[in-house]
């Protein structure tokens, strides 16, 4: 999941730099995709896409002990493999449950990053 959060910071930074402006240099390179052209795709396609899958994100890590990957499925994953004597095991899955709020804060952020971008560069 790191790894998406940093190519969506990723993407948006491209996205952000063709709409401010810096698309030009795609049409020295021979490209046949204008500025406009990649800012409405950002704006149009990328942008909401990633919004949503923020919110997919978020909804599974806030969910209860019956959604799969959510913070409270964990915790009954843990439970269960201390009582079962899987020590290894259950403080790896400790890791994971102590890693969720920042888990939860990046995507906030980011997803408050994309918002602004998508106000700033998409109003139009």
């Amino acid at each position: 999941m790191k790894a998406w959060i940093g190519g969506a910071v990723a993407a948006v930074l491209v996205g952000g730099g063709i709409a401010a402006g810096t698309g030009a240099a795609l049409a020295d390179t021979g490209s046949t995709t204008t500025p406009a052209a990649s800012t409405d795709k950002v704006c149009t396609e990328r942008i909401p896409k990633a919004l949503k899958r923020i919110d997919t994100l978020t909804a599974r890590i806030n969910g209860d002990a019956s959604t799969r990957g959510s913070t409270a499925w964990l915790q009954a994953r843990e439970e269960q493999a201390r009582t079962a004597g899987h020590a290894a095991l259950a403080d790896l899955i400790q890791d994971r449950i102590d890693d969720r709020p920042q888990k939860a804060q990046r995507l906030a952020a980011l997803k408050s990053q994309l918002q602004d971008v998508q106000a700033k560069d998409c109003a139009s």
